[in-house]
C-alpha cells in the first residue's frame, strides 16, 4: 500500500536546539536520523500520531534554492496537547517564546501560541476529546 502521509519539514538554523525544543516542549521522540552516525543533517520526530521533519537549513537545498524564503517561514504549525498551560510555560525554558497566553476562542477551543527557536509559530490547542 502507498504511504499516504503528509508532514512538515522545517529548515533549522540550529538543528540540535530545535530538536531539543520539540522533545522537551511537545514530547517529540526521534524516529529517524540521517546520517545514522556522525553529524545529523536531518531527523524526524514523532509527536503523538504526527511526524515533523527537522533539517539543517544552513546551506542550499537539494533542489538548489536557499532553505529560508526571504519572508521567513511561510508556515505555522498546529498541535493538540493534553496540558496547554504546561506547554506554554515550557516553551521559554527551552529556547522558544510565548507569543500569546491561553485564551478561549469563539469556536470553543482554548488556545495559545508559542514560537520555536527557529521563529516558527505554533498554535497550541487544549485537546478536550475524550480518550
Amino acid at each position: 500500500m502507498t504511504r499516504r502521509e503528509l508532514f512538515p519539514i522545517l529548515a533549522c538554523r540550529d538543528l540540535a536546539g530545535t530538536t531539543a525544543f520539540y522533545a522537551a516542549v511537545l514530547g517529540g521522540v526521534e524516529a529517524y536520523r540521517f546520517p545514522e552516525t556522525g553529524e545529523v543533517v536531518y531527523r524526524t520526530l514523532r509527536i503523538g500520531l504526527s511526524t515533523i521533519g527537522l533539517a539543517d537549513g544552513s546551506g542550499v537545498t537539494a533542489y538548489g534554492e536557499p532553505a529560508f524564503p526571504v519572508s521567513g517561514h511561510p508556515v505555522d504549525l498546529c498541535v493538540y496537547v493534553d496540558d496547554l498551560d504546561a506547554v506554554l510555560a515550557a516553551a521559554p525554558r527551552h529556547g522558544g517564546a510565548l507569543v500569546a497566553e491561553a485564551a478561549e476562542m469563539p469556536w470553543g477551543e482554548r488556545v495559545g501560541w508559542i514560537r520555536d527557536p527557529e521563529g516558527v509559530h505554533v498554535l497550541v490547542i487544549q485537546d478536550e476529546r475524550p480518550e
